[in-house]
């Protein structure tokens, strides 16, 4: 948040500089006004330029093979022009490269899901997915594995085909 302030006030002064060289450069023809007009529409466009370049930029940051899970979009009031084109506020992303299976033939997959929230640092949260039986279960320090690879106490959630991450993962194939 503070790069994009930083950003607004440096585009601001940007912004008064050229309204002050329009107003100059029309033999001060144009209204002393021009100036904050020009900071202020400075300000907002780089804004809106911030907001809808965060998801793209977030992306090319991550592996080249990352899937998107699902996105977030921002509407408000106060943003007239996210009701034509809603910016993406938040995204779940894995990559499929960094998915491995508990062991071999387990049919369990451990996958990294990654969680970005515009203003907020990324959240990893490992989970396990299990294809075959439509379940997925969280990992945190009290998950144990069997020696065929299955959790012994995980806390399984059933959870329908069409659930985005079991589509997501399940689609996306296991690294070897």
């Amino acid at each position: 948040m503070f790069w994009t302030l930083l950003t607004a006030f440096v585009a601001g002064f940007v912004g008064a500089g050229t309204g002050l060289a329009l107003r100059h450069l029309s033999g001060n023809r144009l209204p002393k006004g021009i100036i904050p007009v020009a900071a202020g529409l400075a300000m907002i466009v780089s804004t809106i330029a911030l907001e809808y370049g965060w998801y793209s930029n977030v992306l090319d940051t991550m592996p080249a093979d990352t899937q998107v899970i699902s996105e977030r979009t921002q509407q408000a009031w106060y943003q007239p022009w996210t009701f034509v084109n809603p910016w993406v506020r938040g995204f779940i992303a894995h990559s499929p490269s960094e998915t491995v299976e508990t062991a071999t033939g387990s049919g369990v997959l451990a996958v990294q899901i990654r969680i970005h929230e515009r203003w907020q640092p990324e959240v990893i949260r490992p989970i396990l997915v299990d294809c075959a039986n439509s379940r997925r279960a969280d990992v945190n320090a009290e998950t144990e594995f069997g020696d065929d690879g299955q959790p012994t106490n995980a806390s399984w959630l059933e959870v329908e085909a069409s659930d985005p991450i079991l589509q997501s993962v399940c689609g996306g194939g296991v690294a070897d």
